[in-house]
């Protein structure tokens, strides 16, 4: 049984189209690529001076740094699946890019205020470690919030 063309348009709900001449397009991608850029950037200079600042400022031993490192980056490799999950279930690829963003967000700023917290002593700063390792794993759930979803948005635009 073939179904014409009218009889799937009238069977679907209501939906406001898309005009495609002002929506979508380049200016849409180039909006995508950017912030995608930014992100990068950001996650990358975090990782990539992580075992420096844990072993500098924080006082860590190597292995105990290496340890924080690598349990780091595997919740952040475990997260696209809970996520992926949660934006295909639940939430929608809009909501959950949203919604991993201001996590991000939140955790860049907490990250860079847990740094400027000053050492009063020899002692680690048991405020100053808690701020960091809660930036630390905000960044991981907003970073692997949107990496399911930010392909498929940018290949829809």
């Amino acid at each position: 049984m073939a179904i014409a063309g009218d009889e799937i348009g009238s069977t679907l709900s209501p939906v406001k189209q898309a005009v495609r001449l002002s929506s979508g397009g380049w200016k849409s991608a180039r909006l995508i690529i950017g912030v995608v850029m930014a992100e990068h950037f950001a996650y990358f200079g975090i990782s990539s001076n992580l075992i420096t600042y844990l072993t500098g400022p924080l006082g860590q031993s190597t292995a105990e740094a290496a340890a924080n490192v690598n349990v780091w980056k595997g919740t952040m490799s475990f997260l696209p699946l809970l996520w992926g999950f949660m934006a295909d279930s639940f939430l929608g690829r809009f909501r959950t890019i949203l919604i991993a963003f201001c996590l991000y967000i939140l955790g860049l700023g907490l990250l860079s205020f847990s740094a400027l917290i000053p050492f009063h002593s020899k002692d680690e700063n048991q405020l100053q470690v808690t701020l960091f390792f809660c930036a630390l794993y905000l960044i991981a759930l907003g970073h692997d919030g949107y990496k399911p979803c930010i392909k498929v948005f940018g290949a829809d635009q």
